[in-house]
């Protein structure tokens, strides 16, 4: 492996000789053309001045154009040289030690820290957001087997119980307090995780209490007020972050090593009046375990068609500089998905009320009626009825063949 890292960077060192090789050469070939250019203007320098200074300006102006034009084909073509020969180098690299590592082996050598740091930080935090689940399980484990070890030693060191002895075996033996120790650690996990978690129903809950209450949303939606079926959510933040400077209750402001940022939703939700229908904006945060709607807006349309704003909580300002403008157009189609959804079931069990109907009356035609309201038998007691009375016919007939041929006889 290192001897193929060592080989692609003797090619990039190769590369780079032969770039630089060949922006010398071009470099001797401007001089050149300033050379001649310089002769030409001293043959000309005998005769008229005004016109061989006007033959040297332009001779001095073709060359410097010339030169320039060498040294940008020079340094493109060492740009594509430089270029080529670190994506070789990097391809190389790639087979060598695969993408991740080498992705960071490149970042690391641009030796700029603020990149390392970003590279570090998000290798740090992609980890841990794909194996949180895992980590949590060992940091549970970790914690459980801490508390039973402490139990024990409070046990034989302060209690003054050997570990071997049965005294306590039945409720404070080694089982018991391992279980016990899992247990308060598998607890302590999860409330925890609940700390930072931010249940969006809650917080449209806490947004809902403040509508009711609310004299001026019953007096424009009119009263009561419900939430709709349609509803955006867009969340963010709940991280780790590392190395970020935040404002603790304890130190002020501080840059942490670790740090969870605080979790936000923003949430466009439909809500129906007996009157109008609005559309509610609510920005909700969750920062050490509190709930906070820092902002809430209701939007109405007027007769005209003119959109108003009332905001419980916030501004204009923090509503234009969050997400919840771009949801509008979101909820404004599922909305209307769900009122076609509504109208079409609608329409589908009037047509299936329709046809029950319809059906009912063919079956209540087609059943048998009394003979005084003009009914009679089925299809099948009809053919039935016709197939006995040919039967009975032919036997009938067959008798009386019989008879006549008796007759005859005597």
């Amino acid at each position: 492996m290192r001897a193929d890292i060592a080989r692609a960077a003797a090619t990039r060192a190769t590369r780079a000789r032969e770039s630089s090789a060949m922006i010398s050469n071009l470099l001797t070939a401007a001089r050149a053309r300033g050379a001649h250019a310089r002769g030409e203007s001293r043959a000309y320098a005998s005769g008229d001045a005004a016109t061989y200074g006007k033959v040297l300006s332009d001779a001095r102006g073709r060359a410097r154009e010339a030169a320039s034009k060498t040294m940008e084909s020079a340094r493109a073509a060492a740009e594509r040289a430089s270029a080529n020969a670190t994506r070789r180098a990097r391809d190389a690299t790639d087979r060598v030690l695969g993408k991740r590592a080498s992705e960071y082996l490149w970042t690391a050598s641009s030796m700029n820290p603020g990149v390392v740091k970003r590279a570090v930080e998000q290798r740090a935090l992609s980890a841990i957001a794909r194996h949180w689940r895992s980590l949590e399980a060992a940091s549970a484990a970790a914690c459980g087997t801490a508390t039973w070890r402490a139990a024990r030693a409070f046990k034989s060191d302060v209690m003054g119980v050997p570990c071997d002895s049965a005294v306590f075996d039945v409720a404070f033996g080694d089982p018991s307090m391992l279980g016990g120790s899992m247990l308060l650690a598998g607890v302590g996990a999860f409330a925890l995780r609940q700390r930072w978690r931010l249940d969006v129903d809650y917080a449209v809950t806490l947004a809902m209490r403040r509508l009711e209450a609310h004299s001026g949303v019953r007096e424009l939606l009119g009263g009561p007020v419900t939430l709709g079926e349609s509803r955006v959510i867009v969340t963010s933040g709940g991280g780790l972050a590392l190395f970020k400077r935040t404002t603790s209750r304890v130190f002020g402001a501080v840059t942490l090593p670790v740090s969870v940022d605080s979790k936000w939703a923003h949430v466009a939700i439909e809500l129906r009046g007996t009157r109008k229908r609005g559309v509610v904006s609510l920005g909700a945060r969750k920062w050490g375990g509190m709930y906070g709607i820092p902002l809430l807006a209701l939007e109405v349309q007027s007769r005209d068609g003119e959109a108003y704003r009332l905001f419980l909580e916030g501004g204009a300002k923090d509503y234009d500089a969050s997400v919840l403008p771009s949801l509008r157009e979101p909820l404004e189609a599922s909305t209307n998905n769900v009122e076609y959804k509504r109208a079409k079931a609608a329409a589908d069990a009037h047509d299936a009320e329709h046809a029950a109907a319809i059906s009912a009356q063919l079956r209540a035609a087609r059943a048998p009626k009394p003979l005084d309201e003009g009914g009679g038998m089925h299809a099948h007691e009809r053919a039935i009825d016709f197939a006995s009375s040919a039967l009975h016919f032919v036997r009938k007939s067959v008798a009386q063949v019989k008879a006549r041929g008796t007759q005859t006889q005597t």
